[in-house]
């Protein structure tokens, strides 16, 4: 006759080797398209004129990732930072031109300042990773501020970060989506109140004067 113990330490292990069994099959798969609103700032706009540029990679910006943690990750971003740079700048300068390409020594543009910014990285957490209930998102950009021939003066490194508190049936898409429209929001408050504070930009204001 088998004891009371050994009957709960076969139940135990034939639940784990269950549990084990659907974890193994569950789809690690990931795809998401950010789409994130990022809140247009009123204020009163710099007597400047900007023109943005904004490079392949940053327009089609996609984080792809495909390792034992994370199968087949594919989290696109690209049009949503297109949009809430779009937004910042357009409510902090007079006026914004959009590039098609950067200018040359010979052909200038009609512009006090060229703003080319990049992305250098992005990471992300699940609770699933780091045990903690919440999901993060961190972009770290590059902020090149150029002259009319398309020469660099001057570069900004911003980091932003968002955070998303799941409830119960909050999926892993969804946690991520918030955290990294959290991030893009930090992103655009940053800009806003980092631009006015550039030493490139000051200069020029007072040029303009």
């Amino acid at each position: 006759m088998i004891s009371r113990p050994t009957l709960i330490k076969l139940f135990l292990k034939s639940h784990v080797a269950m549990l084990a069994v659907l974890l193994g099959g569950c789809s690690q798969s990931l795809t998401l398209q950010i789409d994130s609103e990022v809140p247009i700032v009123l204020m009163q706009a710099l007597p400047l004129t900007i023109a943005v540029y904004y490079d392949g990679a940053l327009r089609n910006h996609t984080y792809i990732e495909d390792s034992n943690e994370r199968e087949n990750w594919t989290v696109s971003t690209g049009s949503s930072q297109v949009s809430m740079i779009d937004k910042v700048l357009t409510s902090t300068f007079a006026k914004v031109v959009p590039l098609a390409q950067l200018p040359s020594a010979n052909a200038l543009i009609d512009a006090d300042l060229i703003v080319a910014p990049s992305i250098k990285e992005m990471q992300f957490a699940t609770p699933d990773e780091t045990f903690f209930d919440f999901y993060e998102a961190w972009i770290r950009y590059d902020i090149g501020m150029l002259a009319p021939d398309g020469t660099s003066l001057d570069n900004w490194e911003m980091v932003t970060y968002g955070k998303s508190t799941p409830t119960r049936f909050t999926s892993r898409a969804t946690g991520l989506n918030d955290a990294i429209a959290l991030a893009l929001r930090d992103a655009g408050a940053k800009l806003v109140t980092g631009l006015p504070k550039q030493p490139i930009i000051n200069r020029l204001l007072n040029e303009n004067q």
